[in-house]
């Protein structure tokens, strides 16, 4: 993923340009054209014919990293996405899957992403988690919804975060899956500038901590293709809760709450519309802040240009098939933080609108490598990677 403000052009490029989701390159019509030639294959039973799903299927898009920044100099690495289907589960099942992404760079700075999401017994279990370890430089400025750009600093964390969630299918009807979660995270704060605000330890987490808590998730998702749904919804509602007890450094209480719908149009056109609520009650670290911007929520502002202990986002995109593999979208979006729930009004709201391309790499699944552009005020961001923004 690739990130740039255009007010720091100075200071060269950002920490949205390698990528927190998946797949970079450099350049990216490069990447179209080797993933078009099978560079990224994807790996399956030929003989089996489609209407007889009596063989497993293995699935794996795999595609190289390349970059350079000047917080990092070069770097380079590997992403990638691995689906399963078992034997007998039918071409309408939902795949298991597994997206990965490990890059190294000249600075001796690392990230390394591995998001499994498993369904068990037909689809009667969900089994889902998130393992990332890093250390690589990130950029802050300041606590809520006014954070000034002349307050902007960087810092280097390292950092170890382990999710997990186990979901059983409650009401199969509908979908709606219910089930239990645990959160990890250990950092340290390695360097910061001299005379910023984490450099003065004053605020909560400037310098480490751990967090650790259990709480519960319940899933209702009736869409129609985890990749890339056309029809259907995926609402989503968890918590958790870190405690001393548990591990934790902090005490505070985090709530998500992520409302999807998807709605089909002109019969290949979809448009996808996004409700996000999250809120961290208590005392938490600011890496444990909600955060508005990023690749996938606000897109054109960088991930935690602002945060806060609430966080109130929408967003809404038109996405359509254009020829081949090829198809275009068009999103705007809007958002807010705050220190308090009352505080999410129009009153420094937020907006960012953009248009993006997409390509099917794996035509079979229906996921696609994204090239977005998108802008906020007073700033615009240019992301490549892979999967839908939500």
């Amino acid at each position: 993923m690739k990130y740039v403000q255009k007010e720091r052009l100075a200071r060269g490029l950002k920490r949205e340009q390698v990528m927190r989701k998946t797949i970079l390159a450099v350049p990216a019509l490069l990447l179209l054209v080797l993933s078009a030639r099978s560079l990224a294959a994807e790996v399956q039973d030929k003989e089996t014919p489609p209407e007889s799903p009596a063989k497993s299927t293995l699935g794996v898009v795999v595609l190289p990293v390349l970059f350079n920044m000047p917080e990092t100099q070069w770097g380079g690495g590997v992403g990638g996405l691995l689906t399963y289907r078992p034997g007998k589960s039918g071409p309408a099942a939902r795949p298991s899957s597994l997206y990965f992404y490990a890059i190294y760079t000249q600075k001796k700075q690392f990230s390394t992403k591995w998001e499994p999401e498993l369904y068990l017994a037909k689809e009667k279990y969900l089994l889902k988690g998130r393992f990332i370890f890093e250390k690589y430089p990130e950029k802050f400025w300041g606590v809520g919804p006014r954070a000034a750009d002349d307050m902007e600093e960087d810092y280097t964390p390292r950092s170890f975060v382990l999710e997990a969630s186990f979901q059983r299918k409650v009401w199969p009807a509908r979908n709606l899956f219910l089930g239990l979660l645990y959160q990890f995270e250990n950092f340290k704060i390695l360097k910061t500038d001299e005379g910023g605000q984490l450099a003065g330890g004053g605020l909560s987490g400037s310098t480490g901590g751990t967090t650790s808590g259990a709480g519960f998730i319940v899933n209702w998702d009736t869409r129609d293709n985890v990749f890339y749904p056309l029809r259907g919804k995926f609402w989503q509602f968890s918590t958790a809760f870190c405690r001393s007890f548990l591990g934790s450094d902090f005490d505070f209480t985090s709530v998500k709450l992520d409302l999807r719908t998807y709605l089909p149009v002109l019969s290949t056109h979809v448009l996808g519309v996004q409700a996000l609520y999250q809120a961290a009650a208590g005392t938490p670290p600011f890496k444990s802040y909600a955060k508005l911007g990023g690749d996938s929520m606000m897109r054109g502002y960088y991930s935690g240009r602002f945060r806060d202990k609430n966080l109130l986002a929408v967003q809404a995109e038109y996405r359509l098939p254009v020829w081949w593999r090829f198809g275009l979208v068009g999103f705007v979006g809007a958002a807010n933080v705050a220190e308090k729930l009352g505080g999410l009004g129009f009153k420094d709201l937020k907006v960012s609108v953009g248009t993006g391309l997409r390509f099917k790499i794996a035509p079979k699944e229906g996921s696609n490598l994204r090239l977005d552009f998108a802008w906020g005020k007073g700033t615009s961001g240019f992301y490549f990677t892979a999967g839908e923004a939500f």
